[in-house]
């Protein structure tokens, strides 16, 4: 069987939150934050492009060779080894998501992407964006798709369920003080898109009982719901009408000082729940009552 050697051009401008070190002089080191990809044969030998100043930005991936690529700099093929940065590799975990922010953020505009990360030694999903960033999912939900329910599902169980999506399905981080927080988050989403986030005071008895789930000195960070009595009205855990089966799980949306009442997630019992998702959030006209829906809680 012939072999099938991959190669890697690069073209357009992507962020490399890796830092490059020289495989030849020392001096020649330099910090690349921006890289333009152009077609390159995949060899552990320079590029056969000339090195000129119309390919100064040219980039030559050779992942077979630890991660080698070439850059072109002063008219001279450079040689340069990527070096994994933090939680990138579980040899690099970080303490958290606001650790990996603050150590790859040079400023305001410069942030890691949102995605999985080594945190603790742990792949979790880390909100890069919302609120400035830094974010480490420690719970979530997606109503009406995952069953059976269970106590596992609670935010204040002691079950671990590896939090590295916050698409679809569930996940549970215990020992969620683990990370240091001071704040804490609730968002909902509709297919992977924020509908609704809030943040607060951690709140240390997420890793006890349901009240954990109760934000303390809230603020709005986005609030798309429509449906009266319901924008810019921080989450609460919800049970409807006596549903104390589903607090630590069920959420509400309208009525946060009244926990018994009202319904915006899911309500009923672990082996009959009810649909109300989005009913105390989006009106019967848009389209998004019995929709999609995913709560998630994040940390920093």
């Amino acid at each position: 069987m012939q072999k099938i050697v991959a190669t890697i051009w690069i073209i357009g401008f992507v962020t490399v939150n890796s830092q490059l070190t020289s495989s030849t002089s020392p001096s020649k080191d330099f910090n690349v934050t921006e890289v333009v990809h152009h077609n390159v044969v995949k060899k552990s030998s320079p590029p056969s492009l000339r090195c000129t100043s119309s390919s100064e930005r040219a980039i030559k991936a050779d992942l077979s060779s630890d991660d080698l690529i070439w850059i072109c700099k002063t008219d001279e093929w450079i040689p340069y080894r990527i070096e994994p940065s933090l939680g990138t590799v579980k040899s690099l975990s970080a303490d958290s998501c606001k650790h990996i922010r603050e150590i790859l953020a040079t400023d305001c505009t410069n942030r890691p992407n949102s995605g999985v990360y080594w945190v603790q030694d742990m792949q979790v999903y880390c909100d890069m964006t919302t609120d400035g960033g830094g974010w480490t999912l420690v719970w979530q939900h997606s109503y009406m798709e995952t069953s059976p329910l269970s106590t596992n599902m609670y935010y204040f169980s002691d079950y671990y369920k590896a939090c590295a999506t916050y698409a679809s399905g569930w996940c549970n981080i215990p020992n969620k003080k683990r990370f240091n927080p001071t704040e804490q988050m609730i968002v909902a989403y509709h297919q992977g898109n924020v509908v609704w986030a809030y943040k607060g005071v951690f709140n240390y008895n997420i890793d006890h009982d349901w009240t954990g789930g109760v934000l303390v000195n809230f603020h709005r960070i986005v609030d798309q719901c429509t449906s009266s009595g319901s924008p810019n009205v921080q989450p609460a855990p919800s049970a409807h009408r006596g549903d104390h089966a589903l607090l630590g799980i069920a959420f509400d949306k309208r009525s946060p000082y009244n926990y018994y009442d009202n319904c915006d997630t899911i309500y009923g019992s672990f082996n009959s729940p009810g649909e109300c998702r989005w009913f105390d959030c989006y009106t019967r006209a848009t389209g998004k009552q019995s929709k999609q829906q995913t709560v998630a809680i994040y940390v920093r």
